[in-house]
């Protein structure tokens, strides 16, 4: 009954008998709300919303119950759920709750500040990557990441350290780089012991240490963080770690003692570089837009189109960071609403931007024209409503899940 509800008003809806298959299907495809009932075969609803909260706290979670069990309808709200619902459940008042929670969200996105760590761009490669990534997390797993120059290594661990169990405990960043000499496995004898690796092991104790740079581990360090992976027991005081490198698998394996290697290879994450990802390319350019915009208090409201496409026929040899950087010059140094091509052509040297707009074809400046027509259409529509998505995909004439697909497609906010 309650699906067919749900897709008369054109929502898109999968079904689950148990927490166990909720937790699948979650992990499987991206949903904006859950509805759950609270007693459930085996673990309760509960268990879910704790788990829900843990993995992706973007989900809304609507709490169904018996009139009996309103008391535990409330506790679950101060548990992570945005409301509750009682049986027998009105549609009308569902469909109420619904909205509610939707607009609820928006404007708590609306009064938070925008970040510019480890966003979710469209594309099979970043979609691979956070499924990997929140593995890591969901089940405390040490892990090694690696990836070039720029490409977001110390946003991941950030990424992991916030949304895992250890978010309320010390972070510590052991960064083998930043010690020359003597030599890290000299450090306790020469009176250097609060910059060993053994002393940053303690200060981050049950939360997460960030060995940045595990490649340049001497052997003696590298023995001491064999241990450290092998003889941790779990539970209370367990300290997760997050390794980073530039070097790739089979220059790490050369580098580190074999023991070594077998751990760290298991749990391995490759960051994408960001050469060739045009679709990514242009979502981050967007997102940096908008999060210059704010930190510089300035007001830049598009981005030319030969911009659009000089950007996503760069190298981007620093990766995101680099865009990122780009990006955050542009609009430090427009003096209109919108980047022009020749102050990006002088931020890249004169790469990637052609000297006439001939050289973008027909093709994409029609794909950009009608990515950036459906994007201010959608902005517009949002607006009106004050957030409200229904109300907005109706104006639009089309699906919610189509609205919710472009809205994330092109980055829009109700702002």
């Amino acid at each position: 009954m309650l699906k067919s509800w749900l897709v008369k008003r054109d929502f898109s809806v999968e079904t689950a008998t148990s927490v166990d298959q909720a937790k699948q299907l979650v992990k499987e495809n991206s949903f904006d709300l859950i509805l759950s009932d609270i007693r459930m075969p085996g673990s309760d609803g509960f268990a879910l919303l704790s788990w829900v909260k843990k993995y992706d706290s973007d989900i809304l979670v609507i709490m169904m119950t018996g009139y009996a069990d309103i008391e535990t309808a409330v506790a679950s709200m101060k548990s992570g759920a945005v409301d509750y619902i009682a049986k027998p459940i009105d549609p009308e008042l569902l469909f109420k709750k619904i909205d509610e929670a939707f607009v609820m969200q928006e404007n708590r996105k609306k009064s938070m500040p925008l970040s510019n760590d480890f966003v979710k761009p469209p594309g099979a490669h970043y979609k691979r990557l956070f499924v990997a990534l929140d593995r890591v997390l969901e089940e405390n797993l040490h892990g090694l990441i690696i990836g070039e120059r720029g490409t977001g290594k110390a946003s991941a661990v950030k990424y992991i350290y916030e949304k895992g169990i250890h978010r309320s405990s010390p972070l510590e960043i052991f960064d083998v780089g930043s010690i020359d000499q003597p030599a890290i496995s000299d450090l306790n004898k020469q009176g250097y012991e609060e910059e060993g690796l053994m002393n940053a092991f303690r200060l981050a104790k049950g939360g997460l240490l960030h060995i940045k740079g595990v490649d340049r581990l001497d052997l003696n360090s590298q023995n001491e963080l064999i241990d450290i992976l092998t003889k941790q027991v779990r539970g209370k005081g367990f300290t997760q770690v997050i390794m980073t490198t530039e070097k790739g698998l089979p220059e790490l394996q050369r580098i580190l003692l074999p023991k070594l290697f077998s751990i760290v290879k298991e749990d391995a994450i490759t960051l994408p570089v960001l050469k060739g990802k045009r679709q990514e390319i242009a979502f981050f350019a967007l997102h940096f837009l908008k999060f210059a915009n704010q930190t510089l208090n300035k007001k830049v409201k598009t981005i030319d189109l030969r911009v659009q496409e000089a950007c996503m026929q760069y190298d981007w040899p620093g990766n995101i960071q680099e865009l990122k950087n780009c990006i955050f010059k542009a609009v430090l140094l427009s003096d209109g609403d919108h980047v022009k091509a020749e102050l990006l052509s002088s931020l890249l040297g004169g790469k990637g931007l052609t000297d006439s707009p001939a050289s973008v074809s027909m093709k994409t400046v029609q794909a950009l024209r009608k990515e950036n027509y459906e994007r201010e259409k959608i902005q517009q529509a949002l607006e009106l409503t004050k957030g409200n998505k229904t109300m907005a995909a109706s104006i639009l004439n089309i699906d919610r899940k189509t609205l919710y697909n472009k809205i994330k497609q092109y980055n829009v906010t109700s702002n």
